[in-house]
């Protein structure tokens, strides 16, 4: 893939520019409405094949995208979708002014157009740059406004390096959250797959989940204690529909001591979800997962949760975080 393809605005999004600008109406002679009809960024459409990174700053977080060969990868290498970069980059180009807006950063707050940092009204900060780090578009994003006509309304922005904020027809096309860049999900194997779950806690306890009637339960429980059946179907279902929530390198630390549910199923898959060590409460909640083929026919399967997991680390939903802290005393009902 070349890198005019790889986001593929130059015509696509020159004819959008096109539209946008007859729909504005042109410019005006009200100092408000002088700007109307001007595209925001022109210059994006000619130079969109040379972005190499972009950047999105949302609160203290930021997400960077860089240029690997036909793709976009965050930091830790794993790949980025790469329709969600050109929605980006192409919702930028047809951007128009429908409105100027304020030029004084302490009315910035009552347009979402605060830092992003900021505690109220902050604002989400996306920058586009070339190969040398030079910025091709670096913009402030708003609150949206469903006032402004044609079918993605308005938004409030500004550009950096220049106070005049504007309202512009159209909006940034963007995930809301940082794990809808990647195609987060690893795994979706329903329970009913299942032929057997091995739970190992962080002390070297093991006890098997087998099958009874239409459910899977720890077996044989410390003092012969009945299994919680409420936790016993939260473990059972982890690998159904499983998407991350974060991912990152895999790390250093060392894994010989921590909870890990082995998950095998009945043609003959086996997926290992292990616990990553935490220095700190902030810090769980981060997993590794392995896949193998115990029979042949599963061989395709283990492969492709692999090239996926294989050398990342994974944080899960809060829901799980909890799961892997468990013992195996802990599976037994409460009472």
């Amino acid at each position: 893939m070349t890198p005019k393809s790889l986001i593929g605005l130059a015509a696509i999004t020159a004819v959008a520019v096109a539209a946008a600008v007859v729909v504005a109406g042109g410019n005006s002679a009200g100092s408000a409405v002088a700007d109307r009809g001007r595209v925001l960024l022109p210059d994006l459409v000619k130079t969109s094949a040379s972005v190499e990174r972009l950047a999105v700053t949302v609160g203290k977080d930021t997400t960077t995208l860089t240029r690997n060969g036909d793709r976009f990868v965050d930091a830790s290498g794993y790949p980025a979708r790469i329709d969600e970069v050109r929605k980006l980059v192409s919702s930028l180009a047809i951007l128009t002014i429908d409105e100027d807006k304020t030029d004084k950063p302490d009315r910035y707050l009552d347009l979402g157009l605060a830092d992003p940092a900021a505690d109220k009204g902050a604002a989400t900060k996306v920058a586009l740059l070339d190969k040398e780090g030079k910025p091709l578009a670096a913009v402030y994003a708003g609150t949206k406004d469903y006032t402004v006509g044609g079918s993605r309304g308005g938004q409030y922005v500004r550009l950096d390096g220049n106070p005049q904020a504007y309202l512009v027809r159209g909006s940034l096309d963007m995930p809301a959250a940082r794990a809808d860049w990647f195609d987060a999900r690893l795994t979706d194997i329903k329970p009913a797959a299942l032929s057997k779950v091995t739970l190992t806690d962080a002390s070297g306890a093991t006890v098997d989940f087998t099958r009874t009637g239409d459910k899977l339960l720890p077996a044989a429980l410390p003092d012969g204690k009945t299994p919680d059946e409420g936790k016993a179907n939260r473990v059972t279902a982890f690998l159904q529909a499983f998407d991350f929530s974060d991912v990152r390198k895999e790390t250093p630390a060392s894994i010989g001591n921590t909870t890990r549910l082995r998950y095998e199923t009945a043609d003959g898959l086996a997926v290992t979800a292990t616990a990553v060590p935490a220095a700190d409460e902030a810090g769980k909640g981060w997993i590794r997962i392995t896949a193998e083929a115990i029979d042949s026919k599963a061989a395709d399967a283990a492969k492709a949760i692999n090239d996926k997991a294989a050398g990342y680390e994974f944080k899960v939903n809060t829901i799980h975080t909890e799961m892997f802290g468990w013992t195996v005393a802990s599976l037994a009902k409460e009472g």
